[in-house]
């Protein structure tokens, strides 16, 4: 795919079949995501991919217990809220059955003589980006999640992360439930400043949402 297809038509997947992926498609995704830029190439990040059945059910469980019900009760103002809260909620429920959630971690390396936390998360989420729009590219679904934080020392103890490295978000993926399409963004014209600052352009929230 033309790669401002890809980019324009990456909608959030949280609808996922249970089929596996193909362990050479992961490969190939996960591969794209270390293209990603880091600071000073330091390259800060590594992949925990989880395929593992019994590993991926508790995972989903733990965040299912920890989650589902504050989701539920959450306000759904709009139609922009509705689809993504209950696409959440469909995405907490089923998170035990999706075929593979790669953990996006690094470690605090980066600068080398006083290494800070904020060089991890401009490490790890343009990682991610890459990885999202690979899968988009191959027809596979993926969602960018903070789930982990909901559960993290479950997670922690059942994938044996060390308490030094970081975890930056977990992606599950899997072929797409739904469709992919056109995505809902403000347009140039009311996010871009030329030369100066132009004052607000635009609403909060986004109009178009």
């Amino acid at each position: 795919m033309d790669v401002f297809d890809v980019m324009s038509s990456c909608r959030a997947m949280r609808y996922l079949k249970p089929d596996p992926i193909e362990p050479n498609l992961i490969e190939e995704i996960v591969t794209a995501a270390t293209w990603a830029p880091s600071p000073g190439n330091s390259q800060g990040r590594d992949f925990l991919i989880v395929t593992d059945e019994a590993s991926r059910r508790k995972i989903g469980d733990a965040i299912e217990e920890a989650m589902a019900s504050r989701v539920a009760e959450m306000e759904r103002p709009d139609r922009t809220h509705r689809l993504m809260l209950d696409g959440t909620e469909h995405l907490v429920s089923t998170l035990k059955n999706c075929p593979v959630l790669i953990f996006i971690c690094g470690k605090k390396i980066y600068p080398h003589q006083a290494p800070r936390e904020s060089f991890i998360w401009s490490s790890i989420y343009p990682a991610a980006q890459n990885l999202i729009l690979a899968a988009r590219a191959l027809g596979i679904g993926t969602v960018f999640t903070t789930f982990q934080g909901s559960a993290e020392p479950t997670i922690r103890e059942i994938l044996s992360i060390p308490d030094d490295v970081f975890i930056g978000c977990m992606i599950p993926m899997g072929w797409p439930a739904r469709k992919f399409g056109p995505l809902k963004r403000e347009p140039y014209s009311r996010v871009a400043h030329l030369n100066k600052w132009q004052g607000d352009l635009r609403t909060y929230p986004p109009s178009n949402t």
